[in-house]
């Protein structure tokens, strides 16, 4: 058998390999595909896996919010940033914006201490200076909305100081949800 004949069989035997291993890789490209990242509301798939990757989760159906690692706390009965967060701020500002995400919702929060609608106020106090700061960091001052949620929607438990601290917050939201 000549060389010729020897390299042409090999390639030959080789043909059922290629079919298996295309198979293989459709298959395993299929298995991607469903876990791919899927778009929430007005957001892309892109805009939803590059969010996740700093905080943000799901929301129902319709946007996508900061997690509690990465939210906005307060002080006791205050509405001032501290220059540490005042930077967080300003890189959320800046992450969304290089998402091409223009709008936002902010969500002020309070915990149970104080009279409801003393807390009412605080909480969109909160909102506002959040705002004030996303604007002086370049998000557009029209595309942010606000909103004082006071002490109606806790991520934790009131009856301690840890949880309560938790509760003052400004929570930021993308999506459809205007």
């Amino acid at each position: 058998m000549s060389s010729k004949d020897t390299t042409t069989n090999k390639r030959r035997a080789a043909r059922p390999l290629h079919w298996l291993l295309a198979a293989c890789l459709a298959t395993a490209l299929a298995a991607c595909q469903t876990h791919a990242v899927k778009p929430i509301g007005s957001l892309t798939a892109a805009q939803v896996a590059a969010l996740t990757e700093q905080g943000f989760v799901a929301v129902g159906d319709d946007g996508m919010q900061l997690n509690l690692s990465g939210r906005i706390l307060f002080a006791l009965d205050s509405a001032r940033v501290e220059a540490e967060t005042r930077e967080h701020i300003a890189k959320v500002a800046r992450t969304l914006l290089g998402l091409g995400i223009q709008t936002v919702r902010l969500d002020g929060h309070t915990d149970n201490l104080g009279a409801p609608e003393y807390n009412q106020s605080l909480s969109l106090r909160r909102a506002q200076t959040v705002a004030d700061l996303m604007a002086d960091a370049g998000f557009p001052r029209e595309g942010i909305g606000i909103r004082g949620l006071g002490q109606t929607v806790p991520v934790a438990d009131n009856a301690t100081e840890e949880g309560r601290s938790q509760n003052r917050r400004v929570s930021v939201v993308v999506g459809s949800f205007y």
